[in-house]
């Protein structure tokens, strides 16, 4: 007996409805994976910067792919402001997007193909950065793209100081080189390969300093706070005055709200260097976890003194330090002068919030 064709294209259909039903789901676990990833903190450490940009590959979902990346200083923190990255390709018009505190970004419904993305940091300071990314199926790494200081740019930071008690004459070259592999696979954002190279170079000499700090800021980078901390300590036990590795302990510290404690490495970084933006900044958002107001405005003031507008994010813990002394006035002074620097900074909606609340 001879079947209908209809009996065979109900179950083809329903198999259609559950496969597409499977996509958006796997599409969603996704995006909440990406938005539940721990905060990274800026991190002192030399980093090799690549001399090429390879041809990365981006995550892929059931029918349709989804980029992710985070955009880093050239120094290896991640950056904690809005900065557009472009999407092009033959195959979609031009998307844009802007990374969060953390320096992540998202584009998502993307087919397979290769794209084109554009990081447009401050143009006073950073070259634009172009990135080719290939979007296949399976394959699930994350992009890492570094920007680049133009010749010549006014800008100074603390990040880019080692100290001297950092450099080691007797570092033998096999260690060296292992080093800096180390260094040019972070930049490209390969943590597992870079923390392998950096162990080598510390089995090769253990008094290795800066391999012991680098490793740790790829503990730090991968959100594993006691690791970080153990290895800044070893460096720390080799010499005492070297500054990344101090500052790199506090910030460990912080993200574990071990305030106290990061208050005292901060004191001994700032020791240091007494003219590092960073290491104040720091320091005034510990002091505000310790309750320790008046300290946190001073440490707060310091950074953007030394730092600028590139430290403005002080202002929004100076306003959160003027609130908690109840001073009204103040405290919308320093929230709109975070807005006004950075319109679509991180805490920006926060800032929105709390004006909205302190002008009633």
């Amino acid at each position: 007996m001879r079947r209908s064709p209809v009996a065979f294209r109900i179950p083809l259909l329903a198999f259609v409805v559950f496969a597409v039903a499977l996509a958006r789901q796997g599409e969603g676990r996704a995006k909440e994976v990406i938005t539940g990833l721990p905060d990274p903190a800026p991190l002192i450490g030399p980093v090799t910067r690549s001399q090429s940009v390879p041809l990365a590959v981006a995550a892929r979902g059931y029918q349709r792919g989804t980029i992710t990346g985070r955009v880093i200083l050239p120094t290896g923190p991640p950056v904690n402001n809005r900065i557009r990255v472009t999407l092009s390709g033959p195959r979609v018009t031009s998307m844009t997007a802007f990374t969060d505190n953390k320096g992540r970004f998202v584009f998502g419904n993307v087919s397979d193909g290769i794209y084109t993305l554009e990081v447009m940091a401050d143009s006073n300071v950073y070259e634009p950065v172009t990135q080719e990314v290939r979007v296949i199926y399976g394959a699930h790494p994350g992009l890492i793209i570094a920007l680049k200081e133009k010749m010549g740019s006014a800008r100074k930071s603390s990040a880019n100081i080692i100290s001297t008690a950092e450099l080691d004459q007797n570092v033998p070259d096999a260690a060296k080189k292992e080093f800096e592999k180390g260094a040019h696979l972070s930049d490209k954002g390969k943590i597992q390969d870079a923390i392998e190279c950096f162990r080598k170079a510390i089995a090769i000499y253990p008094n290795y300093l800066m391999a012991l700090n680098n490793l740790g800021v790829q503990y730090i980078k991968l959100g594993k706070w006691p690791e970080a901390v153990e290895h800044f300590q070893a460096a720390i036990e080799i010499n005492s005055k070297a500054f990344s590795p101090r500052l790199n302990l506090a910030i460990a510290l912080i993200e574990q709200k071990k305030y106290a404690e990061a208050i005292e490495d901060l004191n001994q970084a700032i020791s240091i260097d007494s003219a590092s933006p960073g290491a104040h900044l720091y320091l005034g958002i510990a002091s505000l976890g310790t309750e320790e107001v008046d300290q946190a405005e001073r440490e707060l003031s310091t950074a953007l003194s030394l730092g600028g507008t590139s430290y403005s994010l002080a202002h929004f813990y100076l306003a959160l330090a003027h609130m908690k002394r109840g001073e009204r006035e103040q405290a919308i002074g320093a929230l709109n002068a975070y807005l006004e620097k950075m319109p679509k900074g991180e805490k920006a909606p926060r800032a929105r919030q709390l004006l909205e609340r302190l002008k009633q």
